[in-house]
């Protein structure tokens, strides 16, 4: 039977995202990642922060860090600062790279903890560009089975592993489906929760969650589409209000 880890008592650990202005690609090849990770491996060296995970998308970082010397928003504009110069240099463009300030939320528990690693490795997954969070290349999670055998190691892999109880519960924690909605990648322009529920129970117009599932596919899609048009309202809002399961509203 594996070990239950005792609940830690968290502070200063922080789930963070950060975007492109615009929904704009912040990579374009292999050396911008590469690139973003030895900033991000100076950063944490400067700042004596800890890094428990990342995730490198086109348009969009997630990171799990735990500060220590310096505050999150201090290492955020480190980071962000330094790669921005590199990138305009590179690509000799002048401007903000990334839009406005990142966006974070506090780890307080074991239990977020672990979903908030599976939410970060498991991003591409939500993607659709990849089948396992093990099939994407720029993902924390292959420095935790596979520790030592990649070019940059930066991730401090011990409270994540210790938590999970062992190597073996942490792969299959990942294997499982992840329904958790964190930072909202879309969310820039969101409106009140009051406000979203009023504009979403009138598109729905007394249609219920239930009635929504008995449709035919092609039907459900296009109405949860309608509804994900809606000026400011969020997925996890939709979500919140209908009753239906993230996995479905992000498929259609």
């Amino acid at each position: 039977m594996p070990r239950t880890p005792r609940e830690k008592s968290y502070s200063g650990v922080y789930h963070a995202m950060v975007r492109g202005i615009n929904k704009q690609d912040i990579f374009q090849d292999k050396e911008d990642r590469i690139v973003f990770l030895e900033k991000l491996k100076k950063v944490k060296k400067c700042s004596e922060c800890k890094i428990y995970a990342y995730c490198l998308m086109d348009n969009h970082v997630h990171l799990l860090i735990g500060e220590y010397k310096e505050t999150i928003g201090q290492i955020m504009r480190r980071l962000g600062s330094t790669y921005a110069l590199w990138y305009n240099k590179k690509y000799n463009r002048i401007g903000y790279l990334f839009q406005g300030r990142f966006r974070s939320e506090p780890v307080d528990s074991n239990s977020y903890l672990l979903v908030a690693l599976r939410y970060i490795h498991q991003n591409p997954v939500k993607a659709g560009i990849a089948r396992h969070c093990g099939d994407y290349p720029w993902t924390s999670y292959h420095e935790y089975i596979n520790p030592g055998q990649q070019a940059i190691c930066l991730i401090d892999t011990e409270l994540g592993l210790d938590v999970a109880g062992g190597l073996k519960q942490f792969i299959e924690f990942h294997h499982g489906q992840d329904d958790h909605d964190f930072i909202d990648i879309d969310d820039g322009t969101k409106i009140s929760d009051e406000h979203a529920e009023e504009l979403i129970k009138q598109a729905l117009s007394g249609i219920t969650a239930f009635e929504i599932l008995k449709m035919s596919k092609a039907e459900r899609n296009q109405f949860i589409r309608n509804l994900k048009a809606l000026p400011g309202v969020s997925q996890k809002q939709i979500e919140k209000v209908t009753g239906l399961s993230r996995n479905i509203i992000q498929r259609a």
